[in-house]
């Protein structure tokens, strides 16, 4: 449930299991990082319990040329002022060769970065609860022969539904069906002997749907908005859908000791920004990690990794306006002129948790009624490590940010927020694949309200066969 969390499958059975139980108690709501990139898994609510069980399949390596399946399952259950139960993880997937097939609702992040440490990557973070989707990937980089293994490639291709959503623009007050459209494309240079690799690549994302009812004037059929979604072509003007995502570039070198990896993530978004890369806004990222982890037998003080991250969202202005109509000079990054949801699902935002919904900041704070988040300007300073003392797990993360409002809640002055996390993990020598967990977390600043918690937990996880 935090950082701290892993696994390492490497025996022959291919079904595994894992759980976990936690108490939570906080002065006020629950500080940001215990429930941010959490799939929408923990409460707002400072004081809750919790508990989760999967069971999942995963592809046999040893007979990795045959046609092969996987499924996971994942229920989620909390209680804090209210009782949550729910399924997280629903899925199965069909694999042969380097394609494979998904169908259900799978934890997923998009975007080229640290996944273990991150602030959270723009498009699709793991911050709100998987969606229902069909998928079409070649989801490992697979070298292309004619390069003699020096380029490699893995991409994806899925149409998901995320259900009904009110609307700020047209004539139907609220749509029954909405939709999310995502692809992704990503190069890897340098075969595995090289030292140094290269990546590039972008992914885009749309939420649409409801065309024919928030303006049945121009009789939109769903196939014909689909496709003007998927392409991003124009209609009477206008984009279809709610688009946004990324343009990515990374490096990383091998070192004999460490490896150092380095990216950046560029915005791109509807209307405003949709043609042109803002290249001022943008994340970008430093993380440093010791290739071989220490024996476990070794009890002193040992860094595993590091991360450095800044991300900054404050310009979110066009230069070249979409067909040169000042209207969408300005950008509105996560919300949208169409869907009051904005770029959330179950009430949580789908990208980046530093940008958040408007309900979990402080009360004080201006908000407006068409905006999923009352802040998506922002400079945020993210930094975290991993490290090993007496036979436990370490991991930190915190965060500092200057946050200014949005386009229609725009903020007085600059409101300061820092946001800690420390946890703690160590296996035990009962109950094979067994760990108990704790981490203190505090949110101090203007942005939300003070908050200090603890969280004690128990988590296990093992082969079934």
């Amino acid at each position: 449930m935090l950082c701290l969390a892993s696994g390492s499958y490497a025996q022959d059975s291919t079904v595994f299991y894992k759980t976990s139980l936690a108490l939570s108690g906080a002065t006020d709501q629950t500080p940001f990082w215990v429930r941010a990139n959490q799939n929408g898994n923990i409460p707002q609510e400072g004081n809750f319990a919790f508990a989760n069980l999967g069971i999942y399949k995963k592809y046999d390596s040893n007979h990795s040329e045959r046609l092969q399946w996987s499924a996971g399952a994942e229920v989620v259950a909390s209680y804090s002022t209210q009782t949550n139960l729910f399924l997280s993880n629903l899925y199965v997937t069909s694999k042969i060769g380097i394609l494979e097939v998904l169908a259900g609702q799978k934890n997923a992040v998009t975007g080229l970065t640290d996944t273990t440490l991150t602030s959270g990557s723009l498009s699709v973070s793991g911050n709100s609860r998987p969606f229902p989707r069909l998928q079409l990937a070649v989801p490992d980089y697979y070298q292309l022969p004619f390069t003699k293994s020096f380029v490699s490639f893995k991409l994806s291709y899925s149409d998901g539904f995320i259900g009904p959503s009110e609307i700020n623009y047209g004539i139907a007050r609220q749509v029954p069906r909405t939709y999310f459209h995502q692809k992704t494309f990503y190069l890897k240079f340098g075969d595995a002997a090289s030292r140094l690799h290269v990546y590039a690549g972008f992914n885009h994302q749309a939420m649409w749907g409801g065309e024919a009812e928030i303006t049945p004037l121009y009789n939109l059929a769903p196939l014909k908005a689909y496709w003007h979604t998927i392409t991003g072509k124009t209609f009477h003007f206008k984009k279809i859908g709610n688009h946004f995502g990324t343009v990515d570039i990374a490096g990383e070198w091998k070192g004999r000791n460490w490896s150092y990896f380095i990216y950046r993530q560029n915005i791109y978004e509807t209307g405003s920004l949709f043609r042109i890369i803002n290249y001022q806004d943008g994340l970008n990222g430093l993380r440093i990690r010791r290739n071989k982890p220490p024996d476990k037998s070794y009890k002193h003080f040992v860094f595993n990794s590091f991360l450095l991250e800044v991300l900054g969202t404050n310009n979110q202005i066009n230069r070249s306006p979409f067909e040169d109509q000042s209207v969408y000079e300005n950008g509105n990054y996560y919300n949208s002129y169409i869907y009051r949801r904005g770029w959330s699902y179950k009430g949580k935002g789908i990208g980046t948790p530093l940008i958040p919904e408007a309900g979990t900041t402080n009360k004080e704070l201006p908000e407006n009624d068409s905006e999923f988040t009352n802040n998506n300007h922002l400079w945020a300073f993210h930094s975290g490590f991993t490290a090993s003392w007496q036979r436990t797990s370490l991991c930190f993360k915190g965060t500092y940010s200057r946050n200014n409002g949005s386009l229609l809640s725009d903020f007085d002055s600059t409101r300061q927020q820092i946001s800690l996390i420390l946890s703690a993990e160590k296996k035990l020598k009962i109950l094979k694949g067994s760990s108990i967990y704790s981490s203190i977390s505090c949110d101090i600043g203007e942005l939300y309200p003070d908050s200090y918690g603890l969280l004690i937990g128990f988590r296990k996880a093992g082969f079934l066969n």
